[in-house]
């Protein structure tokens, strides 16, 4: 923002986390910085549900603003999938499977509901001419018996979805909502595509209650602005891709947080964790990006991915269980579930008197919570966030910051029950905490090869666990700015994100573009800026898998954390070395290469490895070592021969002025060669990047 530019000229972004205990809200200029902030509790009971904690929270962030401010976008963030799913608030569903008729006690096999919801089954055969009338046959039964939303699912349908939406649009036409598998997945595999279909079909009725207040409530305040809504890869979709598949919503909050860390700081690689007042998450980062994996849910594979999201039972506000002389546990039971206040937030002369007690909590078999017994008759919670302010871990503009005075009378009297001083009481709440965290941890990092990169913390006790989890671990730790409303952010810097799989049994050039034109089609329909969208295929051999994602920003977020040329090249270096150098560059993306000479014993090896950021300065593309060939199309084809080999074709991709292409499908040198002067033969200026063993 200039010297001479205010916010009101300018405009903002709006961001909006819906979490278990706190509706957090907060507004961004266009270069990031925070303008306003709000927190609400988040409004489970209201009649209007979340949505009236949404409108709250908007509301403040408004009043903070100077009057007019033009908002650009709203984005938020809701675990309202995952809770729905969690809490079994599960709508009556039918699962309709359409295939031959013949196939019917096969297909019968592997379409039923996965364990916890309520569901009817029907199968209708496709081959007979009576099609329509027997799905509303079917239907009007359902109907009979409750039926509130529709599953959708045909044997091949990703191969010919017509009579899917077929049946999709009967089942609109008498007024349920309808959930299609092949929507969800473009991968074989009928129980897998089913079972995405009937849990996402078993949340759309309170996900569209809950779309129409949110809409509702935006609309009175901001009208005409975008309303976007985070999902669970990090991307971000309208508010109408979230009322016909609200299962990619699940983890959005935890994935809002891990895009709201990388954007902010410009993270690379590393483990973050974000501690809330019941529970943490954890996920891990790794070449800028969030780590994504296939998510199961109600102990059912499906065909989605999120991020790779651990959660722990252990918190800031996590209750201390007792045993004999010792800490037996740190959560899973929280002072807001508990309807307790924690100590460090008491006004000292409210404790005046206080002791000691162990209670036993409703629903819980175990006893042994530790809580303070005030003589008014209140009741006040010890918890991880109390002992670091009694140890004064916690500094006075942290969102954890209580009343030192309190918390060390809190931790006094633990220590008194333990035999402990005060610091070591507080020194063994922070370390049984730690425990649970430290092996999600070391695993995240084990798994995708992150063993001794940094850790990140979010959420307002980042502080409270971060420096002990880091410590025990033997890595540094860095509070990401704004901690406490990290996930806010990450919706305000919301990106558009859509991934496509298709089952494949052979190399086929003409469905990778069909694919690529799938996903930016996407893209562009769930509001992304077509001059932001970058698209990558990647081909998984292993599993007869082509995967295509396209990922974009909201035309009015574009400007989101693009990086100069030397900030770019500073990222280069962080992965190539001082040696790094821009060989081939335009609006969104950038390539860099370098020389890397290692001498042995006998002789000396040179290598030239190669990175591809975006204008964020995210890696996109890495290889150890590479030729890169730039020109125009009729100049490097001929240039890239030498370099096929004779049966298979090493790994090429191509850079252009406005996009990446990765052929890492394509394997057989003829075929290869022939897609590159297709695809290609539009484009003036390329670079080709072929990896080399």
């Amino acid at each position: 923002m200039s010297a001479t530019e205010t916010p009101a000229q300018v405009g903002v972004r709006i961001g909006i986390d819906v979490g278990g205990t706190f509706t957090k809200g907060v507004a961004l200029a266009l270069d990031g910085e925070v303008l306003a902030i709000s927190q609400v509790p988040t409004t489970h009971a209201h009649d209007q549900g979340v949505a009236a904690g949404v409108l709250e929270a908007l509301d403040q962030v408004l009043a903070a603003l100077p009057p007019k401010t033009p908002v650009l976008l709203v984005a938020h963030s809701t675990t309202q999938a995952t809770n729905a799913l969690l809490e079994g608030d599960t709508a009556h569903i039918g699962i309709l499977t359409l295939g031959e008729g013949q196939d019917e006690r096969r297909i019968r096999k592997v379409t039923q509901a996965p364990s916890g919801l309520r569901a009817e089954w029907a199968f209708v055969a496709v081959d007979r001419p009576d099609f329509a009338a027997q799905i509303q046959v079917v239907l009007g039964g359902w109907q009979q018996l409750g039926v509130s939303a529709v599953a959708v699912s045909e044997a091949f349908g990703v191969d010919d979805p017509a009579r899917e939406r077929q049946a999709g649009e009967l089942v609109r036409a008498v007024g349920l909502p309808v959930t299609l598998g092949s929507d969800l997945s473009g991968s074989y595999g009928l129980e897998m595509r089913t079972v995405s279909a009937a849990i996402n079909a078993s949340i759309l009725p309170t996900m569209l209650r809950t779309a129409r207040h949110v809409r509702a409530a935006v609309g009175t305040r901001l009208p005409g602005v975008p309303l976007l809504i985070m999902r669970g890869d990090g991307g971000a979709a309208s508010l109408q891709a979230f009322e016909e598949t609200p299962l990619h919503t699940v983890v959005s909050g935890p994935a809002a947080s891990l895009g709201g860390a990388i954007m902010r700081g410009a993270l690379m690689d590393g483990v973050f964790f974000e501690v809330g007042g019941t529970s943490t998450n954890v996920g891990a980062i790794k070449d800028g990006r969030p780590v994504l994996n296939y998510m199961t849910v109600l102990g059912a594979p499906t065909g989605l991915r999120a991020a790779d999201i651990r959660i722990a039972g252990v918190a800031g506000g996590s209750l201390i269980r007792l045993g004999r002389k010792r800490i037996e546990e740190v959560g899973p039971r929280s002072a807001h579930i508990a309807g307790l206040g924690y100590a460090s937030f008491a006004l000292p002369e409210a404790l005046t008197g206080a002791r000691l007690t162990e209670i036993s909590l409703p629903g819980s078999p175990l006893g042994g919570y530790a809580v303070l017994d005030v003589p008014s008759g209140q009741r006040y919670a010890i918890t991880p966030t109390c002992a670091a302010n009694a140890l004064g871990a916690i500094g006075e503009n942290g969102r954890a910051y209580g009343y030192p005075q309190s918390a060390r009378l809190a931790l006094t009297l633990l220590g008194v029950h333990l035999g402990a001083s005060l610091t070591q009481a507080a020194t063994a709440v922070l370390e049984a905490s730690a425990e649970k965290l430290v092996r999600l941890v070391q695993d995240l990092a084990r798994e995708y090869g992150l063993q001794g990169t940094p850790l990140y913390g979010g959420g307002g006790a980042a502080s409270v666990l971060g420096p002990v989890i880091a410590r025990r671990l033997g890595v540094p730790f860095q509070a990401v700015a704004n901690a406490d409303v990290i996930s806010s952010i990450g919706a305000a810097l919301a990106v558009i994100r859509v991934e496509r799989e298709r089952t494949v049994t052979r190399q086929d050039p003409t469905i990778a573009d069909l694919l690529e034109r799938d996903v930016l089609d996407e893209a562009v329909r769930l509001g992304a800026d077509p001059a932001s969208l970058r698209v990558e295929t990647e081909y998984l051999a292993a599993e007869g898998r082509l995967r295509a994602v396209a990922v974009g920003a909201h035309p009015l977020s574009a400007r989101t954390r693009v990086l100069g040329g030397d900030e770019l090249s500073a990222q280069a270096r962080l992965v190539l070395g001082d040696g790094a150098k821009l060989i081939f560059g335009g609006p969104y993306h950038s390539l860099f290469t370098a020389r890397v000479e290692t001498r042995g014993l006998l002789r000396r090896r040179v290598q030239h490895p190669a990175v591809v950021l975006d204008q964020h300065g995210v890696r996109l593309l890495r290889f150890g070592n590479a030729v890169v060939l730039v020109g125009r199309p009729s100049e490097v084809l001929p240039g890239l021969a030498p370099y096929l080999g004779t049966a298979t074709a090493p790994q090429v991709a191509v850079l252009s002025a406005t996009r990446l292409r990765d052929y890492a499908h394509l394997h057989d040198p003829g075929t290869l060669t022939e897609h590159l002067r297709g695809s290609l033969r539009l484009e003036s200026q390329v670079a080709l990047i072929v990896r080399q063993e």
